[in-house]
């Protein structure tokens, strides 16, 4: 069952304009209203004290719950040498930037590492960075050409590693953790904590703070709608539910493609893509000049776009967990959403579970 279990912490809290804030600086305090935030959310009040009070943490909360900011405000606050790893160059730059809007008033540097980019930009990046955030691969590819140092690091963090564990990084992690010997802080955050990160945990985090809370799938409206198991039947009913803010999930790369020539205003992300592109496509969808983003599960990792408010899985995922991810992208920080998944006969099965899994969290 999941539970949303309160550790007790204690932590001060003073009164700052409509929300209540820890004792932030100044120039944090003015970022985050900048921000917008009115309050703090739940993993947010439960991580931010312990990891400025130095403590290691393995956090498990949902996508979209806020935790960038659960660690990103600590790094800031904290001024240590930070190195934050990523599962994917898409929430590498998300990532990167929500740290630079909270660091704006401390000048804080934060450097992008990732793949399919060229390596003097980011080398130039490199250079009196406080904060690296950086895909496991091309990491390590500067660490072995001895551009970056990664005893110099005194945080850490490790974001989505449930991603990193699927997308076959951990053997990366490992060795990544392994050469930051100098860690002051480690933090693990996860949606979900299978063996193996509780594994990896035992590893490298030293007497961790553990601090769950509630998957938070109440949040969004989940709608099953069967369809006839062919083309046709499938982007008529997409056709229908067409609007701006979306994000349409389908199994392959060629099927992106195919789709995004039949909606009326929608732009592609699938792997294939040259960065360049991709970064363009997401970013012109985040500012809404497309109604409809059509992705292969690349982009159901970590990416947050306040305008999305639907998630329609054109094709089901193969599990619950992906399903759990994608659906992720809506719903966010407290905010509803809907996820409309169009089933066949032979995908019955996910609509049980799901139902069953909304089920414990009302339960819990």
């Amino acid at each position: 069952m999941i539970s949303c279990t309160n550790f007790g912490y204690t932590y001060k809290l003073i009164s700052s304009g409509d929300y209540l804030a820890f004792m932030f600086s100044e120039e944090v305090d003015k970022a985050l209203k900048d921000m917008g935030f009115s309050e703090l959310t739940e993993v947010q009040k439960k991580t931010i004290p312990l990891m400025i009070n130095g403590k290691n943490v393995i956090v498990r909360a949902k996508t979209g719950s806020g935790k960038t900011a659960a660690f990103g405000i600590p790094i800031v606050e904290l001024g240590y040498k930070s190195l934050v790893i990523t599962p994917t160059r898409e929430l590498t730059r998300q990532v990167s930037s929500h740290i630079k809007s909270i660091g704006k008033y401390k000048s804080v540097k934060v450097a992008e590492i990732y793949g399919g980019m060229p390596y003097n930009k980011q080398l130039r990046e490199l250079k009196g960075a406080d904060v690296v955030v950086a895909t496991p691969g091309r990491l390590l590819d500067l660490w072995g050409k001895g551009e970056i140092d990664l005893e110099e690091f005194e945080v850490v963090i490790i974001d989505e590693a449930d991603l990193m564990l699927d997308m076959g990084f951990i053997e990366d992690v490992e060795m990544i953790l392994s050469h930051t010997s100098n860690r002051k802080i480690t933090g693990l955050f996860s949606a979900t904590i299978p063996k193996e990160i509780e594994e990896l945990a035992s590893k490298f985090v030293t007497n961790p703070e553990r601090v769950y809370v509630c998957e938070g799938l109440a949040n969004v409206e989940h709608k099953f709608l069967q369809v006839e198991d062919d083309w046709r039947s499938k982007v008529k009913s997409l056709r229908k539910e067409e609007e701006k803010g979306i994000i349409v999930f389908v199994r392959t790369r060629s099927r992106v493609a195919k789709l995004v020539e039949m909606l009326d205003n929608a732009v592609e992300l699938r792997g294939d893509l040259p960065q360049r592109v991709r970064n363009q496509n997401i970013d012109a969808f985040r500012r809404g000049e497309y109604d409809v983003l059509v992705t292969t599960d690349v982009a159901s990792r970590g990416l947050d776009i306040p305008l999305v408010h639907k998630v329609i899985n054109f094709d089901a995922p193969q599990d619950l967990k992906t399903y759990i991810h994608r659906i992720g992208r809506t719903g966010r920080m407290g905010k509803s959403g809907v996820a409309i998944t169009f089933i066949t006969r032979r995908d019955l099965w996910l609509e049980k579970e799901v139902k069953k899994l909304i089920g414990k969290e009302i339960d819990a």
